[in-house]
């Protein structure tokens, strides 16, 4: 009898715990529901590998809108990180400071994510004294989805061997 009410005690305790989990229910499901929004907004700002020429196409053509001369425009090597690939591209461009930060802040206003780092900005040799020699890394992200894991593919197969027998 004391066995019994111990475990009747522990089962009472878990039947008060999943009581409220399932209470919880429904605010759990529409935080998901939320998050999954959210994941589906940055994944639209993620472009697919095809998408990536047009990115850089779109990135040159608003610095040659506002004036810029591309002295370098040269993509880099993508770099992978755990979900997403950094894809670099390295600028040199020859531009008045007005014309840059208009340029900076049209790159800011595109639907994808690119974000410009390593900023170098230094008077530019020639006749105008207002012209600026400017070095920058324009990068921009794709998602990269994981390749499945071998020990996930051989679990599989030991399954599938077992049930043979």
């Amino acid at each position: 009898i004391t066995l019994l009410t111990a475990d009747l005690k522990e089962l009472e305790k878990k039947l008060t715990t999943a009581k409220r989990n399932a209470a919880d229910l429904k605010e759990f499901q529409a935080k998901m529901k939320e998050a999954e929004a959210q994941f589906k907004m940055a994944m639209k700002k993620l472009p697919e590998k095809e998408e990536i020429p047009s990115l850089l196409t779109s990135i040159s053509d608003s610095g040659q809108q506002v004036g810029l001369d591309f002295l370098l425009f040269e993509p880099r090597p993508e770099t992978r990180k755990e979900f997403y690939a950094e894809i670099p591209v390295a600028m040199s461009i020859k531009a008045d400071y007005h014309n840059l930060a208009i340029f900076f802040d049209q790159v800011a206003r595109l639907s994808r994510i690119v974000n410009i780092r390593d900023i170098q900005i230094g008077q530019a040799k020639g006749k105008d004294d207002l012209e600026l020699s400017t070095k920058c890394t324009a990068v921009t992200y794709k998602f990269v989805e994981s390749p499945p894991t071998k020990k996930s593919k051989s679990k599989k197969k030991s399954g599938k061997r077992k049930r043979k027998k």
